[in-house]
């Protein structure tokens, strides 16, 4: 059984069946086509305002190209030490923007006002100045920002002069937990351009870049081109995020990958296992040795070990909209016998 993330699954059957039926005519090509049209129009409703938006093929693609497209020259993106732009996209965020990622540690991955270093720019020429402040939404830490959360945040970004991204790879996942909506998770939290995963919900392969106001979207699709991302059949993807949306099967994907975590999390504490983290979306920590892990891995459960913000090393694991409640009865149970050994062995 597949736990090491929510995009080891098959993609949803609600989201093929539907694709399927998207992909039976032509369309015109890089994202000038009627189903692109129709899903920017879609989720100018869902965030009860006109947006900008533009198709990519990967997060990190989205993640980098908006933050360029934010930066300008000279600039600093503040972000967690643990988020993904900067722990696992390979420097793409530099690479594009010519910016120069500073991490920072927060609470339990998550930032707060008081870890935020001085934002205004010092005038020094021998130092960048601080252009982007980045938040993931959810965070690597399976942690969910409230909206007041990120306004306490972006407030200080906004009196610096530094435009906010956030990260949504999890924002479905975000916004089943909170009961928030998505203009009060973004736009109305302070946000200028959200990355919103549809891949870990259950698309193919098709990410959003969202931009809240038309002047900050000017020229995105020359930085697509440039950078090799927009392809010619751009309404492959833009069909895949339409029929996520559709029916609020987003949302209800989301709830289900969360029901699932939260359901792991009331099986590991009846065992007397203390997950590190608050269960807030689909993710859960729970600290195991390497000997231990290796045991789970050959117990059928595949996972990921990671050393966390504080040190310690635990097992990371992820529930999906197609995770079984019997898998997470197993998971929990397989769990449990490697935490009752010593070194990994059983007993």
């Amino acid at each position: 059984m597949d736990f090491r993330s929510d995009n080891t699954c098959p993609p949803a059957p609600e989201v093929l069946a539907r694709l399927q039926n998207s992909l039976a005519v032509g369309e015109s090509a890089y994202a000038e086509d009627e189903i692109s049209a129709a899903t920017k129009a879609r989720l100018s409703r869902i965030f009860e305002r006109e947006v900008d938006y533009f198709p990519v093929f990967t997060g990190t693609a989205a993640n980098a190209l908006a933050i360029a497209q934010l930066s300008g020259s000279f600039g600093e993106v503040v972000c967690s030490e643990s988020s993904h732009i900067f722990a696992d996209e390979c420097g793409a965020v530099e690479f594009h923007s010519q910016a120069r990622l500073r991490p920072i540690s927060g609470n339990m991955g998550k930032l707060v006002p008081e870890s935020l270093p001085p934002l205004t720019d010092s005038g020094d020429v021998h130092r960048g100045r601080p252009t982007v402040l980045s938040l993931s939404q959810s965070t690597e830490t399976g942690l969910a920002y409230r909206p007041e959360e990120i306004v306490s945040l972006t407030q200080k970004a906004r009196a610096a002069g530094v435009r906010v991204h956030m990260d949504g790879t999890r924002f479905a996942n975000a916004l089943a937990f909170t009961g928030a909506t998505p203009a009060e998770l973004s736009w109305q939290a302070g946000v200028d351009v959200l990355c919103l995963g549809a891949t870990k919900g259950g698309a193919i392969g098709a990410e959003a870049v969202i931009f809240f106001s038309p002047e900050d979207a000017k020229e995105f699709r020359r930085m697509m081109k440039r950078s090799g991302h927009l392809g010619a059949r751009m309404w492959f993807l833009s069909a895949q995020i339409s029929a996520w949306l559709e029916d609020d099967f987003w949302l209800r994907s989301a709830r289900h990958g969360n029901m699932m975590a939260a359901l792991l999390d009331r099986l590991l504490r009846a065992k007397g296992i203390q997950p590190l983290y608050p269960v807030e979306a689909n993710m859960i920590f729970v600290e195991m040795s390497a000997g231990q892990s290796v045991r789970l891995s050959e117990m059928g459960f595949l996972h990921y070990l990671a050393v966390q913000p504080d040190g310690r090393i635990a097992v990371r694991v992820v529930t999906s909209q197609a995770t079984l409640e019997t898998e997470v009865e197993a998971l929990a149970d397989a769990i449990g016998r490697c935490l009752a050994t010593s070194a990994g062995r059983l007993a």
